[in-house]
């Protein structure tokens, strides 16, 4: 039975008011938020995949609304947000499909046999992953839309959540090794999860969604598998189209590839097309306290099995 998947990066896809995020406030009108329902409503139908994640969603009212618009009658969940309700999401077509949020989180290596991991127990999930269990030919089939942490530093916080301010080189230095050790935990969870239902030789796993990472950084290559050769190794989705076309994200005219689909190798027969939307996609940067910018500055991804 065929089946498409799709994922897409919204961008801070709130509904009307005031909300937080980037370090900021920022004020969504209503004349805004009904110009990115009606897009996104627009896309959706566009894309009329079976299974579509979407990463920074920020409201399910907003989501229904863009539902109902579409004219397709899917189904929705929500995994766990971060402190400001943004989140990742999923909507589906089937009934069949069950939904749940995966803590972001998982324990991290140490360096000498017996030592207690100490730095992965303090590592918060933030946005939980969304999870997708289903069946693709008679055989079971885990999706995982997923959003990984962007490379920016983080700075040191007091016990009551205060953030502290990075001033100096070593400041800047600490933050950043904080982040990696965030974006490798997120990456090893997710890693964690594809090894488990692999185990399961008739089993196969979509990992999908905003990784803030392209083929060359540790995140990617930690989800994808070091192993080439072995079994559990993931292939990507975007290695099916030219690479002149291979990106999703324009980054001071620069075209990088950061969202991707990865598949089990047991799906590879099955893929009968691969498309990233990005024909119109703009390098933008919305401007506080007012965001302009109807469509996301991400493009969407989709596979296609047969």
């Amino acid at each position: 039975m065929p089946m498409k998947i799709a994922s897409h990066n919204v961008e801070f896809l709130f509904v009307e008011g005031e909300h937080e995020h980037s370090g900021k406030t920022w004020t969504y009108t209503p004349e805004y938020v009904e110009s990115r329902i009606n897009h996104f409503a627009k896309l959706f139908a566009k894309l009329d995949a079976d299974i579509l994640f979407l990463q920074e969603l920020a409201s399910q009212a907003v989501l229904d609304r863009i539902i109902n618009k579409s004219g397709i009658p899917y189904l929705s969940f929500m995994a766990v947000s971060d402190n400001y309700g943004v989140g990742n999401a999923v909507l589906y077509k089937s009934k069949d499909c069950v939904c749940d949020s995966v803590p972001a989180t998982t324990s991290l290596p140490v360096f000498v046999e017996g030592d207690q991991d100490a730095i992965g127990a303090r590592v918060w999930s933030r946005r939980d992953f969304v999870r997708v269990t289903t069946n693709y030919n008679d055989n079971p089939i885990m999706l995982i839309g997923i959003h990984i942490k962007a490379g920016f530093a983080m700075p040191i916080k007091s016990k009551k959540d205060v953030a502290y301010p990075m001033e100096t080189q070593i400041d800047r230095a600490d933050g950043l090794i904080r982040s990696e050790f965030f974006r490798f935990a997120q990456a090893r969870k997710v890693r964690q999860l594809v090894d488990e239902q692999l185990r399961d030789p008739n089993a196969s796993v979509v990992v999908t969604g905003d990784f803030n990472s392209d083929e060359k950084f540790a995140p990617y290559r930690i989800i994808t598998g070091e192993i080439k050769t072995a079994a559990d190794s993931l292939a990507s989705a975007a290695q099916k189209i030219p690479e002149s076309e291979r990106f999703t994200v324009l980054n001071k005219g620069k075209k990088l590839l950061i969202d991707h689909i990865l598949f089990s190798k047991n799906l590879e027969p099955s893929v009968k097309e691969v498309v990233i939307l990005n024909k119109d996609l703009r390098e933008h940067k919305n401007v506080h306290p007012s965001p302009a910018y109807v469509e996301s500055d991400h493009a969407p991804l989709l596979l296609e099995l047969a």
